[in-house]
């Protein structure tokens, strides 16, 4: 007949079946990612399993068991912290922690260490013995709200790295977000008291001169004011992206597509994330690939969640703000390999079709903050992206 189990083993496998949860949760929305999606799988499987083998029989072997499994999972997120993984997708590069990826990791720290604590012969205080029933409690509660949140290592530390990037470059110094003044359609004498305003008021702000006057496309008021909001917030929450370094710190990593003059990086578990226009959460930055292999810092770029489509896109300023999607790309893993030919094939990688995209752009482009690289809208722009 199994043998009741100690409490410290109840502990441990409510701990370790909470960071199964989550890997579980994190394999869905990194379904993208076959390898990484099928690594959290395994993950889940490994320390839910072990959670209830332990309580179905206490035993040594068991119990070593699930000190090994938790703590290879464990060795794992370090390892992704710390260095990157460039066989895996979405792991090529280090990751910063998150609330999901982080409450998984101390399970797995909780799990292991109760499972070793319930090999000791040791009666455990009786205090400690009557606290057994409200941890795991917690550690249920805990763990549902961990299993919503997407796998964004960096939702935390943005926040503050937005303030530190605010902190250095004020408006009267907006570091890369600068209007380089030269793409005007008259000279400075026939610059009238209105566009003198609007530069005065984009100077403020901090975006590009040239752009508050597209803000006047907008289709009413409410639009523009909401177009602008966008912008401004968008703006602010670049300053913590500076340069490529600082995008690859912070877990974006790079489609492959720089050989096009523009390089697109992506954050896998931003585009997880439900959350729409989220300016501490942006899915995409591109950078523009100068002729001597530098890079600037150009654009962010908003995606909607897996699934969607152009008919879901929400209505921001009508055709000043204007989504768009790709359904012509060839992929392996996160990298972009190719094109469909003109049958729709892909001669190399797989074809997956792009949900919907809003570029919002901290560097001037001719077609306006919105506009698709190739350009969108306005006078002389194409209306192609």
């Amino acid at each position: 007949m199994p043998s009741s189990p100690h409490p410290a083993a109840v502990l441990a496998a409510a701990a370790s079946a909470a960071a199964g949860a989550i890997h579980a949760a994190a394999a869905g929305s990194h379904a993208e990612l076959t390898t990484l999606s099928r690594l959290f799988a395994v993950a889940a499987v490994a320390q839910i399993g072990w959670a209830g083998a332990v309580l179905w029989r206490h035993s040594r072997l068991t119990v070593i068991a699930g000190v090994a499994v938790n703590l290879a999972a464990l060795g794992a997120w370090g390892v992704t912290r710390s260095a990157g993984i460039d066989a895996i997708a979405g792991l090529e590069q280090a990751q910063s922690v998150g609330f999901a990826d982080g409450l998984a990791a101390g399970l797995a720290v909780v799990a292991a260490v109760g499972a070793a604590l319930s090999l000791t012969t040791a009666a455990l205080p009786r205090l400690v013995r009557a606290a057994v029933p409200a941890v795991v409690a917690l550690v249920a509660v805990a763990a549902v709200p961990a299993m919503a949140t997407p796998h964004d290592h960096d939702a935390h530390a943005h926040g503050s790295e937005v303030a530190a990037g605010s902190a250095a470059g004020s408006h009267d110094d907006p570091g890369h977000l600068h209007d380089d003044g030269h793409d005007h359609d008259h000279d400075s004498s026939e610059v009238t008291a209105a566009e003198a305003e609007l530069a005065a008021r984009s100077a403020e702000l901090g975006y590009p001169a040239r752009f508050a006057s597209f803000l006047d496309d907008a289709p009413s008021a409410e639009a523009r004011d909401r177009a602008e909001r966008l912008l401004i917030e968008t703006v602010e929450a670049m300053r913590a992206f500076p340069d490529e370094a600082a995008v690859q710190a912070a877990g974006f990593i790079s489609i492959g597509d720089s050989a096009t003059g523009w390089e697109h990086y992506i954050h896998v578990g931003r585009i997880a994330d439900p959350a729409v226009l989220d300016p501490a959460g942006i899915e995409s930055i591109v950078l523009k690939v100068n002729g001597d292999g530098t890079k600037d810092v150009a654009s962010a770029m908003y995606l909607l969640p897996f699934g969607t489509t152009m008919d879901d896109v929400p209505d921001i300023a009508g055709a000043l703000t204007e989504w768009h999607d790709h359904q012509n790309l060839c992929w392996e893993g996160a990298r972009v390999v190719g094109t469909t030919d003109a049958t729709g094939s892909c001669p190399r990688g797989e074809f997956r079709g792009t949900q919907p995209m809003l570029h919002v752009w901290v560097t001037d482009h001719p077609c306006g903050p919105f506009a698709g690289i190739e350009g969108s809208h306005g006078d002389g722009c194409a209306h192609e992206h």
